[in-house]
C-alpha cells in the first residue's frame, strides 16, 4: 500500500488504519498548512467593504433623490397625481410605478460601479510585475504574499550566526591543532 516497500517474500497484513488516519497520513495533513491571509489581502478586503457600504449608501441617497424631485417637480408643476383621476393629461399610475422601478435601476447600477471588482486583480498584476523585476536580479520569490510582506518591512533582523545570507558557503579559516591559517 502507500508508502510499503516489500522486495519479495510472503506476508500477512491487518490494516488498522488507512487514509488521513495512517501515520503517513497524518504526516501528510501536517504538512498541509493553509496559507494565512496577508496584511495586503486584509487591508484590501476593508477597502474593498468601505467602498461597497459607500457606493450602498450612495444609491440610496440618489434613488431618494430621484423620488423627492419627482414629487415636487409633479406638484410645482400640476402634473403629479398620485392616487390617479384628480389631475387631467396626468400619469397612469403604471407609468408611475415603471418610473420607481427606473429609479431604482439607477440605484442598482451605481451599486454596481462602485463595487470594486477590479481591485484584486490590479493588486496582483503589480505584484507580479515586481516579481518578474525581482527575478531579474536574481532575487527568487516562490510567493507573491512575500513580495508585499517584504515590501513592508522597516527592519531586518539576523541572529549571532548570520542566518541571512547569500546561501553560498566558502572556507575563510582552517584550524588544525595548534596554528588557524586563513584562507583568500
Amino acid at each position: 500500500m502507500s508508502g510499503t516497500s516489500i522486495a519479495e517474500g510472503d506476508g500477512v497484513m491487518m490494516a488498522i488504519v488507512v487514509g488521513d488516519a495512517s501515520a503517513i497520513g497524518i504526516i501528510k495533513k501536517s504538512l498541509q498548512a493553509e496559507a494565512e491571509r496577508t496584511p495586503l489581502q486584509n487591508k484590501l478586503e476593508t477597502i474593498a467593504n468601505d467602498i461597497g457600504k459607500m457606493g450602498t449608501y450612495a444609491a440610496v441617497f440618489i434613488v431618494h433623490i430621484l423620488l423627492a424631485r419627482y414629487l415636487v417637480e409633479g406638484l410645482m408643476q400640476r402634473k403629479l397625481d398620485l392616487f390617479g383621476g384628480e389631475v387631467q393629461g396626468s400619469r397612469l399610475i403604471v407609468e408611475n410605478i415603471k418610473l420607481y422601478v427606473d429609479f431604482l435601476i439607477i440605484g442598482v447600477a451605481v451599486i454596481v460601479v462602485a463595487v470594486p471588482e477590479g481591485l484584486p486583480l490590479a493588486v496582483m498584476i503589480s505584484l507580479a510585475y515586481s516579481i518578474g523585476k525581482m527575478a531579474k536580479d536574481h532575487n527568487d520569490v516562490k510567493r507573491l504574499a512575500a513580495c508585499e510582506i517584504m515590501g513592508g518591512a522597516d527592519n531586518i533582523c539576523s541572529d549571532k550566526t548570520g542566518t541571512l545570507t547569500e546561501n553560498i558557503m566558502k572556507v575563510t579559516k582552517i584550524w588544525c591543532g595548534k596554528e588557524c591559517e586563513e584562507i583568500s
